[in-house]
């Protein structure tokens, strides 16, 4: 009977190992993958905390130098006595020295530049013009700076002040952001303010900063003012417009609002979110500077960095299908190889199982424990096959005995025994049981030595009874009046002379009959 492929003893034990190794491959590949990118998110950490100090270090080196400046010009104006074009002159050489600077205005209180002048302003930026600067008014009405609110809050505080981002109309029209401190005088031994110097930074450097500390394609680099307004973000129409607050809302990441509690705080430090619209994965690092209460997010998606994993992770979980696949076939065709003699083995059962002992069962081909048990198999087939003869016989033995039944009649006076080839006593005749005392039962399957010995000739070897009819049952050849002693159930033996005849089934000899007959004394003559 033909086993179902899938319930084969290969196939399941081709299953077996692919499980095993599947299930191992997995787990190995799992550890490696997570042991991957635990090492790349943690690379594109350090870059990412790299990039944030290189962004900050380079914004405070330029506000910081900016600032500096100010202070400067605002400790050279102290006492010194100045006229419109020394201001004027003043401003630009702030330009001059410092290429970072964008704009310097000088503003000054009623009749503090001089006692004939009302009021005095003036703002020097840079152009693209001939001269390269532009200088303009700011006490005319259209400007009149004494009202605007970062000139009064400067004067208010007595300290430097960062501006919030904003654009530059009717200057340079550009997103800039302004650092202004005031400038004294000693009047009745007091200090007493009497101006304001401010230098403008135009933002599109600071994006040129940010583009160049980029780590990654996906990274990007927010700045943003104390009161959170965006001075620098990827999408440039957020600038000014949007402060941190505003765009946590947007993108429902509260996690931005916390960063900016953070940085006001003067800590920095990294988290990790998520972003609904695109959806992805964030990690950013964040950083105060040193001045201006700004703060500084650099962030990067985390599955740019594990894209190249990802798609590893494919090639990986192809080669192991393709390997679990190469696996199992030669799983297959080895215990095929291995284990076919235990199919032709199963099909020689089934037929034995069939009472068919004639079944071929091929030679071992192999000497192992399969080849073994092929060997004890084909052993085992000739034993049953010699049992089976031997029940056969004993089957068989009533027809034997109907056979012979009239010749047991007839010779009633003669002793007749039908034996076995192992010359095991299977049927006796009346007689039998009168000579010799014994019951059937007691006769039935005893050996024929039991009762019978040959009686050897003078000079011939004295082998045993069973030796003799043994090999006379082998060669199939009869004995006939044969010397011998009959023992009864007393003890008592008698002479006899013996015949054998061997009983054939197809040309097979399977038995024999003996039939004893007693010896008369011999009369004396008289």
């Amino acid at each position: 009977m033909r086993v179902p492929f899938l319930r084969s003893l290969p196939v399941r034990l081709a299953g077996l190992i692919l499980i095993l190794s599947g299930l191992t491959l997995l787990v190995l590949t799992e550890l490696n993958r997570r042991a991957v990118e635990r090492i790349l998110l943690e690379q594109a950490e350090v870059q990412a905390a790299t990039s944030t100090a290189a962004v900050v270090d380079g914004l405070d080196a330029v506000i910081g130098s900016v600032e500096r400046l100010a202070r400067f010009v605002a400790r050279d104006l102290e006492g010194r006595p100045l006229t419109p074009d020394e201001v004027e002159k003043i401003a630009r050489n702030v330009l001059i020295d410092s290429p970072n600077v964008h704009g310097c205005s000088l503003t000054f209180e009623p009749r503090a530049l001089t006692p004939a002048t009302e009021r005095f302003g003036v703002y020097v930026h840079r152009s693209n013009s001939v001269s390269r600067y532009v200088t303009r008014d700011l006490a005319t009405p259209e400007q009149t700076y004494w009202t605007q609110d970062w000139y009064r809050e400067v004067l208010d505080k007595g300290m430097p002040v960062w501006s919030e981002p904003f654009f530059d109309r009717g200057g340079s029209e550009r997103n800039v952001v302004r650092v202004a401190l005031p400038f004294f005088r000693m009047v009745n031994n007091e200090r007493e303010a009497i101006g304001v110097v401010a230098a403008v930074i135009e933002l599109d450097w600071l994006r040129r900063l940010a583009n160049v500390n980029e780590f990654s394609d996906t990274s990007y680099t927010i700045i943003f003012s104390r009161s959170g307004r965006l001075i620098i973000h990827p999408k440039p129409n957020y600038v000014i417009a949007e402060t941190i607050e505003t765009l946590a809302e947007k993108a429902n990441t509260p996690d931005l609002a916390q960063i900016r509690q953070n940085i006001l705080a003067k800590r920095q430090g990294a988290l990790r979110y998520s972003e609904t619209l695109p959806a992805r994965r964030v990690h950013v690092n964040y950083k105060p500077t040193k001045f201006a209460g700004w703060g500084v997010i650099v962030g990067y998606d985390e599955a740019e960095f594990l894209k190249t994993q990802r798609a590893f992770r494919g090639i990986t979980a192809a080669f192991v299908g393709a390997l679990l696949a190469l696996l199992a076939g030669i799983v297959i065709l080895v215990t095929r190889f291995a284990l076919r003699p235990l199919g032709q083995l199963a099909v020689a059962a089934d037929e034995i199982a069939r009472r068919n002992l004639d079944c071929a069962i091929a030679p071992p081909r192999r000497d192992d424990e399969v080849g073994r048990l092929t060997q004890s198999f084909r052993s085992m087939r000739d034993a049953l096959k010699a049992q089976h003869l031997e029940r056969r016989w004993a089957s068989q033995s009533i027809d034997h005995q109907l056979r012979y039944n009239q010749l047991i009649i007839d010779s009633v006076s003669e002793l007749v025994f039908v034996l076995t080839k192992a010359l095991n006593i299977s049927r006796i005749n009346p007689a039998v049981r009168q000579t010799t005392g014994y019951t059937e039962v007691e006769l039935i399957r005893s050996p024929l030595g039991r009762l019978v010995r040959l009686r050897p000739a003078a000079g011939e070897n004295t082998a045993t009874t069973a030796e003799l009819l043994a090999a006379a049952l082998k060669d199939g050849r009869s004995l006939l009046d044969q010397p011998a002693f009959l023992v009864d159930a007393h003890g008592v033996e008698s002479a006899v002379r013996l015949t054998l005849v061997p009983l054939r089934d197809d040309n097979r000899v399977v038995g024999g009959v003996v039939t004893l007959r007693t010896t008369a004394p011999q009369t004396p003559n008289l």
